[in-house]
C-alpha cells in the first residue's frame, strides 16, 4: 500500500519514489509494496524524447489515478500527484487548496503560456486547478534539469 500523506519535495520526489530513479527500480518497489498500478505509453513530438512511459498508481479499490510517474529514457523525470494525495509541498500548498490561497503562499506562481489552468513556480513545481471550483486538482514535481 502507498502512503498518500508523504511530503512532496520539488526536484527530489515523494515517499518511496525519487526523481531520476530507473524504471526497473520503481517497478521493483511497486511489486515489493504491492502497489496497484497500470502502464501506458504516450508518444510525444519533442526533440528530447520520443515517448513517455507513464505508470498510473491507482487508489486501492478504485480505477482512477492518485499519482502518475513519467519516465523518459528509463528515468523518472516527473511525478504528478492528484486530488486524493494528501501530502503537501514544503510551503504547505496541497491538492484541494484554493488557487488564491496558494498564490498568497507562493507569489512567484505564474500562469503557463499554453494552459490557462496551469501555474508554474520557479521553486520546482507546477499546479493545475479547476476553473469551476478554483481548487488545485494536481501538483507536479520534476527533475531540476527540466
Amino acid at each position: 500500500m502507498i502512503d498518500l500523506t508523504t511530503p512532496i519535495v520539488p526536484y527530489e520526489g515523494t515517499g518511496i519514489f525519487k526523481l531520476n530513479e530507473t524504471y526497473a527500480d520503481v517497478c521493483t518497489k511497486l511489486k515489493t509494496f504491492k502497489i496497484l498500478y497500470k502502464e501506458k505509453v504516450l508518444e510525444v513530438a519533442d526533440e528530447d524524447f520520443e515517448e513517455w512511459k507513464i505508470v498510473d498508481i491507482l487508489k486501492r479499490g478504485h480505477k482512477y489515478e492518485v499519482m502518475q510517474l513519467f519516465f523518459a529514457k528509463d528515468k523518472l523525470l516527473k511525478i504528478v500527484l492528484w486530488e486524493d494525495f494528501k501530502g503537501s509541498l514544503p510551503n504547505g500548498i496541497h491538492t484541494g487548496m484554493n488557487l488564491l490561497e496558494a498564490k498568497k503562499i507562493d507569489s512567484k506562481l505564474e500562469r503557463d503560456d499554453e494552459f490557462d489552468e496551469l501555474f508554474e513556480s520557479p521553486d520546482g513545481y507546477s499546479i493545475e486547478y479547476s476553473n469551476g471550483t478554483g481548487k488545485i486538482i494536481n501538483i507536479s514535481i520534476f527533475v531540476s534539469e527540466w
